[in-house]
């Protein structure tokens, strides 16, 4: 007689956060993190990261150790297993903020995560302001 079980499903969460306000014509960073809340570990097939920048930010890397990331499509992918209960390395978004981005409201940046077994996209959002950089030209150029 053979016994057979089957594991319950990961289920990934993903986080999104920031340092302060992004200020015209300054680098700004995210940080990304990925974790497993399920109760059954990752499948081994590709868990992906995928990123969506508002208008006014342009990226300027994306790195994150043990992914295999691509800053054209601002996607990051890897295939080892997570444990119930734990995260993978951090993933880094580098961006540049427009001269031109509007100042004094929020803007909103998205980040989505699939694969890995959990049948589910999860997607998060985060919000800053953007200060004004005085030596910002209306024309969307840093002198500097």
């Amino acid at each position: 007689m053979t016994i057979s079980y089957t594991l319950p499903p990961p289920t990934l969460a993903i986080a999104k956060t920031h340092t302060g306000n992004f200020t015209q014509g300054k680098q700004s960073t995210y940080t990304i993190t990925v974790r497993n809340t399920g109760l059954g570990p990752t499948d081994g097939s590709t868990v992906t990261v995928r990123d969506k920048l508002p208008r006014g930010l342009t990226a300027r890397s994306i790195t994150g150790t043990g992914w295999k990331c691509v800053r054209a499509t601002l996607t990051c992918t890897r295939s080892d297993v997570l444990a119930p209960g734990d995260s993978y390395p951090p993933i880094t978004l580098k961006v540049k903020v427009a001269c031109d981005c509007e100042t004094h409201r929020k803007i909103t940046n998205t980040a989505s995560v699939s694969g890995g077994g959990d049948i589910h996209t999860h997607t998060v959002t985060d919000r800053t302001t953007v200060k004004r950089n005085k030596h910002c030209h209306r024309d969307g150029h840093d002198p500097r």
